[in-house]
């Protein structure tokens, strides 16, 4: 598998893995956080969603070098 397609099915697997993780992420937030928000409650959002992307590239990049040693 060339570097070219790694780097494609990276990018693809990781926004499909974010979606997944951000619908449940946003109804976690959502009952959490009250209705009048402040500057922690945005900070706790950020670092929840910081925590799911890299989660996400995380599995993926391991999805993807696993596929590409037995695609060898």
């Amino acid at each position: 598998m060339s570097d070219n397609a790694q780097k494609r099915l990276l990018s693809v697997i990781v926004i499909v893995l974010f979606l997944a993780l951000d619908k449940p992420l946003k109804r976690f937030v959502a009952e959490q956080v009250p209705e009048r928000r402040g500057a922690r409650d945005d900070v706790m959002e950020a670092v929840l969603q910081g925590m799911a992307r890299t989660a996400a590239v995380i599995l993926a990049s391991a999805f993807v070098r696993q596929l590409a040693r037995q695609r060898r």
